[in-house]
């Protein structure tokens, strides 16, 4: 391969990038096609090496670990000139993350493009994908959907993402939008969408395709407090993933008088969550008096009110 005016120039030789999906819990849900990219790449490049050899193992695939190398948000630019080069060679490699589609929120779009700039074959292979699989049992009536990757961590940024996606033509105008989150932030990101936007539409999904696949459907309010629930009987694992679609009106369409708040405080009391915890989260995110809520969960609890007789 010769480099000209910046450009690659591949030899008649030229091998082929193939974009491997995996599944994304499930290994059933591996295609054929993407069983034998698998075992016929002279490479697999992967997100975690470790998890690119556990998947090959429990699929029984024979593959040495020299035959798998690393391509993360870290990798150095002479690591993608040597992939390009043996690309150009004719060597086929396979791109791979630890699940689903690579280049979707995990790395490989750097290694693409360079591929498509030096002509090299670029095969995607699809297969799993937590966004459709969450979209496909929502129960959503959608025209269009926007994927936004993983949720702010920071209340701030959280604050404004929200604002930035809800008033976007793409989501007002019947669509909705998709988050991955992690099991140690999915109860705040919720919680921070009920505050803002309790009545839009919610529909979160735990653990997708795999044994333990959950999902929370309802009101923002309403799956915030499932979801809080959840997590004190289960504690703070799984991977998450939630699409919304919001209300008209966005953030000053407050329940303040409805029942929303109360059905979220009852489920998150016969989840066993403590009458003050379940209390504080409920008046937080539904906007409402702390007084107010304790004396409902004193209620709902059969318990005495502390200022009753």
């Amino acid at each position: 391969m010769r480099e000209e005016n910046g450009q690659y120039m591949p030899g008649p030789a030229a091998g082929c990038l193939k974009i491997i999906s995996t599944p994304i819990g499930n290994l059933a849900d591996l295609s054929p096609r993407a069983r034998e990219a698998l075992e016929t790449a002279d490479a697999l490049l992967c997100e975690d090496t470790r998890q690119a050899a556990k998947l090959v193992n429990a699929l029984g695939i024979s593959r040495s670990m020299s035959t798998l190398e690393r391509l993360d948000a870290h990798t150095p630019p002479a690591r993608y000139s040597n992939w390009i080069e043996r690309l150009a060679s004719g060597e086929t490699l396979g791109l791979v993350t630890d699940a689903g589609t690579p280049g979707i929120s995990d790395p490989g779009a750097i290694l693409v493009a360079r591929a498509r700039a030096a002509g090299i074959t670029v095969e995607p292979v699809p297969g799993a994908s937590a966004v459709l699989a969450l979209l496909a049992a929502s129960g959503l009536e959608l025209s269009s959907f926007t994927f936004r990757g993983f949720f702010p961590r920071k209340t701030g940024d959280r604050e404004r993402e929200l604002a930035l996606v809800a008033g976007s033509p793409l989501v007002s105008r019947g669509g909705c939008a998709v988050w991955f989150e992690s099991p140690q932030r999915i109860e705040d990101s919720l919680a921070a969408l009920a505050k803002l936007y309790p009545e839009s539409h919610v529909v979160v999904a735990k653990e997708l395709t795999k044994l333990h696949e959950s999902f929370f459907v309802g009101s923002a309010g309403e799956v915030s407090a499932a979801v809080a629930a959840e997590i004190a009987r289960e504690g703070a694992r799984g991977e998450w993933c939630f699409a919304v679609a919001f209300q008209a009106g966005g953030a000053e369409t407050r329940d303040s008088g409805g029942t929303a708040w109360k059905t979220a405080l009852k489920c998150m009391l016969e989840a066993k969550v403590p009458i003050s915890e379940a209390s504080r989260k409920i008046a937080e995110a539904f906007d409402q008096p702390k007084k107010q809520v304790y004396e409902l969960a004193l209620q709902l609890s059969g318990k005495k009110s502390e200022q009753g007789g």
